[in-house]
């Protein structure tokens, strides 16, 4: 009788584009023969990979596990809220991490974006530089630079600046870095900023004025915070690649907040622009968290509801519906 022979073929490894979602799929065939028989085993394994649009800074910073991980995600990571504004047009992303208003206003005109998570409760500073002390009252008919027309913290500001009845000229930018290039060029400018700028201007100029917009939110709110910020997900996509998704992203922001040094040197080696002693700087002042979009649609009801005072058309004209919050039983 002939000996058992066995052979282990790799047949086939192909990666198939479906919009930006990479499927990556390899089959594995073993075959046994013998004088009287023959069987064959096929095995296949699928990795999707998934495609993300991140802003620089904190947004990138919170996800930055998910980015290192390029068997599962396709990271890009832009400048500004005019890439996500696109991005939510074209529908190219899997995910889009972007201000919640952004979202909610993208939903009511097209509900292919669903809420799946809250990653950042502020991350909003005023800053300058001067011998006067630098509180609200001084903001006042003063110029302010301001990145993000009708983002998240050119909301908030204006919200704070309102109920404090303080007048002031605003000056818009395009992003937090052409924001910060004026301070540096006229340390004697008024800036709106966010971490890891905020970090970076410090190491040049350790004596700031710094406004805390969350310490003002939350004397307005009664203690509460704002959600900033969150993730958008593909309405057509399965809840088991969403929720696989969301353990990774809940993952990620727990070891950034509690591996801050190994962070931060990750975030360097991503190349986010900022050195890793900017970064493990920063990422204290990110109040980066992970909460459901269930779990946070009490405080984001309550943050639109202000925002809906000031300008409806910000989150698409009313509160979003219960469609826009993903539910995993879906």
């Amino acid at each position: 009788m002939k000996k058992t022979l066995s052979m282990i073929l790799i047949l086939a490894l192909s990666i198939v584009f479906l919009g930006c979602t990479t499927t990556t799929t390899t089959t594995t065939a073993t075959t046994t023969t013998s004088e009287n028989t023959s069987d064959t085993t096929t095995t296949t394994t699928e990795q999707v990979v998934h495609s993300i649009i991140v802003p620089n800074g904190g947004p990138a910073l919170a996800q930055m596990y998910l980015q290192n991980n390029t068997e599962k995600y396709d990271v890009t990571v832009v400048n500004g809220p005019d890439p996500l504004v696109a991005a939510f047009g074209s529908s190219t992303y899997d995910y889009i991490f972007a201000g919640t208003n952004l979202g909610a206003k993208f939903y009511a005109a097209n509900p292919e974006y669903l809420l799946v998570a809250i990653f950042t409760l502020g991350n909003t500073f005023i800053l300058t530089e001067t011998d006067d002390t630098f509180d609200l009252s001084y903001l006042d008919g003063k110029e302010i630079v301001v990145y993000g027309l009708n983002s998240t913290p050119d909301i908030v500001l204006k919200y704070v600046l309102e109920q404090n009845n303080i007048d002031c000229t605003l000056t818009y930018v395009d992003s937090v870095a052409t924001a910060t290039s004026y301070f540096i060029a006229d340390p004697t400018k008024i800036i709106l900023t966010a971490e890891p700028s905020l970090s970076v201007l410090l190491q040049s100029h350790p004596n700031l004025d710094i406004i805390d917009l969350q310490d003002e939110y939350a004397t307005l709110s009664g203690g509460a915070s704002y959600p900033q910020a969150g993730v958008f997900a593909k309405a057509s996509l399965s809840n088991e690649e969403i929720n696989d998704f969301l353990v990774d992203l809940a993952a990620s922001i727990q070891l950034v907040n509690t591996s801050v040094e190994a962070s931060a040197a990750l975030g360097e080696s991503l190349q986010f622009g900022f050195s890793a002693t900017v970064l493990a700087s920063a990422i204290p002042n990110n109040n980066l968290v992970y909460l459901s979009a269930l779990d946070a649609k009490s405080s984001i009801e309550a943050y639109f509801t202000i925002i809906a005072n000031i300008n409806p058309v910000l989150i698409g004209g009313a509160l979003p519906v219960d469609g826009f919050y993903y539910d995993p039983s879906r």
